[in-house]
């Protein structure tokens, strides 16, 4: 008897701690099957597209739980920081930056060379992600400032439509004249004197020395002489009467619609809103046309996709972002009309759209707007001096005080 009882109570054991196995299974599968994302970025433009990609997620992996975790005022560098459920986050630049420099991002090398991003994805993209020559993450949507032409409306005002960036210093000056505004349609990260400021800087220096310099203070910015020639430019052009402070405003949709109808001749824009023009007299003027323009494109994008150094689920998180960057939704991207950072996708078309490829395709890091490779609070200062040269207030000093201003 007492040989049976022994015998149950054996049996009883293997049972309970098969149970116990089973529940502790039961809850590494729950937790294998969900993703935390973390959304850092306001403009709508890309909230629209990181929209679209996650439920492209969802609709193919619906046994997935994806938890959504949007970020409320300044307080990104906290959230991830004190936060260790985050897997994947989608933040800016200048927020990436901040964080590599706390070491709170992963490196992303491995991800890159197992999904082959440095033959899929246009060097700019991958440039975004960089910083002191590690991997940190991959802008998902990056995007050009184009200066569009209708050559119907310059028809109409007895102007010649420009070919190139010398030409279209002239047009400005003749649109002055004629009180024509120029309107500048953005992602709502940027405004137009950011915008002009980055078109007339990237030429100046090396992106490559900005970013080694990143929030080292105001003494390293100071040293910088060659960002006041920016300012310089600037001043010269209100000068010699190509710009003032009338010369730009803000566009919005209903801008398209009348730049698409010839009633407006030229608009500043950003390459997201490329599909919103139907217009084929519509023409995208060619920043390199000579080497005496000597002006290079600038390269803008608000979202990068990056890791946290206390990411878990690993191996989900990397089917999550393999599925991100696969071919196939970035080509359903594409077919929307978006433009994207991978060159596999990106057929050209003609036109407008065939330009712009090209502008990304021969775009490297120097590319990258100037505003990206300092800290965030520089651009309200460098805004500021860039009203008072339009308003005949140049010292000479700006970029100085910019520094001041922002530490």
């Amino acid at each position: 008897m007492l040989h049976r009882n022994k015998i149950i109570i054996f049996f009883l054991t293997l049972i309970l701690l098969f149970n116990l196995s089973a529940c502790g299974g039961n809850s590494n599968a729950s937790d294998d099957g969900q993703i935390n994302l973390y959304i850092g970025v306001k403009d709508r433009e890309s909230l629209n597209m990181i929209k679209y990609i996650i439920n492209e997620y969802k609709k193919a992996n619906p046994k997935v739980e994806l938890n959504v975790d949007n970020s409320i005022g300044e307080k990104i560098d906290g959230d991830i920081n004190d936060n260790s459920n985050m897997d994947v986050v989608f933040i800016s630049r200048t927020d990436m930056l901040n964080l590599v420099r706390k070491s709170a991002l992963s490196d992303m090398r491995n991800l890159y060379r197992e999904n082959n991003l440095n033959e899929r994805y246009y060097s700019v993209s991958k440039s975004f992600g960089r910083f002191n020559d590690r991997y940190y993450g991959i802008a998902l949507f990056p995007y050009t400032i184009e200066i569009l032409c209708n050559e119907d409306a310059f028809n109409k005002l007895n102007l010649k439509m420009p070919n190139s960036m010398n030409e279209f210093m002239g047009s400005l000056k003749a649109l002055n004249s004629l009180q024509k505004r120029v309107p500048v349609v953005l992602n709502e990260d940027v405004d137009i004197n950011t915008a002009l400021f980055s078109i007339v800087s990237n030429n100046l220096i090396s992106m490559k020395k900005l970013e080694d310099i990143y929030d080292s203070g105001p003494s390293a910015y100071k040293s910088l002489g060659e960002m006041q020639e920016c300012f310089h430019r600037l001043n010269d052009m209100v000068k010699n009467g190509y710009v003032n402070k009338d010369t730009f405003e803000i566009g919005n949709g209903s801008t398209i619609q009348k730049f698409n109808g010839n009633d407006i001749p030229v608009i500043i824009t950003s390459s997201y809103y490329i599909n919103d023009i139907k217009n084929t007299r519509i023409k995208c003027l060619q920043y390199d046309n000579s080497a005496s323009d000597n002006v290079k494109v600038p390269v803008m994008a608000d979202v990068i996709m990056s890791t946290p150094v206390n990411s878990k689920n690993m191996d989900q998180i990397n089917d999550f972002i393999k599925f991100i960057l696969s071919d196939n939704i970035q080509k359903k991207l594409y077919n929307k009309g978006f433009i994207t950072g991978n060159r596999k996708v990106n057929t050209p078309k003609k036109g407008i759209n065939k330009s712009i490829i090209e502008h990304l395709k021969n775009s490297t890091e120097d590319n990258i707007a100037v505003i990206y490779n300092m800290p965030k609070n520089f651009r309200y200062s460098i805004s500021l001096k860039i009203d008072d040269i339009f308003s005949g207030k140049y010292t000479g000093n700006e970029w100085n005080e910019v520094v001041e201003e922002s530490y």
